[in-house]
């Protein structure tokens, strides 16, 4: 290579034809513009594009006072403080993928399957099965609370009615939500622990007879037996295929409701709540109002649990955000199912969590924090 002479001036490299320059630049126009097409595109498939989720996010905590328990035909007393009962938000419809992304993201929310919190149900029967479990949970509440006082409260015959009869199950077609379930195999039911034991009393692809009530009129409808497959924690009841292995079913799932004949005026006023997760809140708040002093000494005490006629407490959903919700309202004491107080206390910050198994063990907790006693209904004289 020749050097330079010094002190003469190299002239600079020859710029490429104005073609090649114009090239560069319409490629490079190219690319980025369809990253921008890809990327708007993106942006505007991720709020049409719906996924088959349900989004929990807190709640409230709304006191049972008298804004919302209301009780006529028996002596009440005033309180300073009352049970506070805790909601959790549901989304009611399949959000997009930028609400999924931005729930995953959000450490109060909790995102779920849908199949596991609303199963094969419509948004609008999932929204009429919960409005029917809150009746549900109010009336089952209303009978523990006063027969725990003493009180003698006639229960009307129990209804079996099916909630969930999903595509591809032996009943579907046959059997639909709604519909009560009168006998099996021409044996009555009246319980809804006695449906079980009559259909696996068959073999997978056995014929097995439901007469059930439909909008009033009695039908009776023959379905052929499956047999539960898939995983051991989520199998699912489908048809059996000529197989007489493994456990029958019908693959529907009902529910048992029952009204019963009070012998005081009791309204509970939730508005638009449904579910049956307010059960043990409205069972103490009925028996703080029925009893001299106060059930929470004072304190806010916030409850969750769904209550059973034998005053038995049962899980619910969203416990760590409903926990969120008591620490986010002042709460200073939380009762909850007694299998669901670690979930809870992912939650609850510095409130107290206890759990409970029944509603006796929910009184001793209040009283523990310093309420009011509630003697044993054995030494209340019945009333009627």
């Amino acid at each position: 290579m020749t050097e330079p002479i010094p002190g003469t001036v190299v002239p600079p490299p020859p710029e490429p034809p104005e073609r090649t320059r114009g090239r560069r630049h319409t490629v490079l126009a190219v690319v980025l513009s369809t990253v921008g097409v890809l990327l708007a595109v993106v942006a505007g498939a991720g709020f049409v594009i719906h996924l088959p989720y349900v989004i929990i996010s807190p709640g409230s905590a709304t006191p049972l006072d008298s804004s919302v328990v209301q009780i006529d035909g028996a002596k009440t007393y005033p309180h300073e403080s009352s049970v506070r009962f805790l909601t959790v938000q549901v989304s009611t419809h399949d959000p997009n993928v930028w609400r999924v992304v931005t729930s995953w993201l959000d450490p109060d929310r909790a995102v779920e399957d849908r199949d596991t919190v609303v199963g094969c149900l419509s948004d609008a029967q999932n929204v009429a099965f919960n409005t029917e479990l809150m009746d549900q949970s109010q009336n089952d509440a209303k009978y523990v609370a006063l027969t725990r006082l003493g009180y003698t409260v006639p229960a009307d015959p129990v209804q079996i009615r099916v909630v969930e009869a999903c595509r591809g199950a032996p009943a579907y077609g046959k059997l639909e939500v709604g519909d009560q379930v009168l006998a099996v195999d021409g044996k009555d039911v009246t319980d809804v622990q006695e449906v079980g034991p009559l259909v696996r009393a068959h073999q997978p692809g056995d014929d097995v007879t439901v007469t059930f009530d439909r909008n009033g009129t009695t039908r009776t409808a023959t379905v052929v037996a499956g047999n539960l497959r898939g995983p051991k924690d989520d199998p699912k009841c489908v048809d059996a295929h000529g197989s007489t292995k493994g456990t029958t079913c019908l693959g529907i799932t009902s529910q048992a409701f029952t009204t019963y004949q009070l012998p005081i005026d009791v309204k509970i006023d939730t508005r638009l709540v449904g579910g049956p997760s307010a059960g043990l809140a409205f069972t103490l708040a009925i028996i703080d109002d029925l009893t001299p002093g106060s059930l929470t000494g004072g304190k806010q005490v916030a409850v969750t649990g769904t209550i059973a006629p034998d005053g038995s407490v049962g899980e619910v959903g969203g416990v760590e955000q409903k926990a969120i919700t008591a620490r986010t309202n002042g709460v200073q004491l939380m009762i909850v199912p007694k299998k669901e107080v670690a979930a809870a206390r992912r939650g609850a910050g510095n409130v107290r969590v206890v759990g409970v198994k029944n509603v006796d063990e929910a009184l001793a907790a209040l009283h523990e924090a310093g309420g009011a006693e509630v003697p044993p209904p054995s030494t209340t004289a019945a009333r009627s």
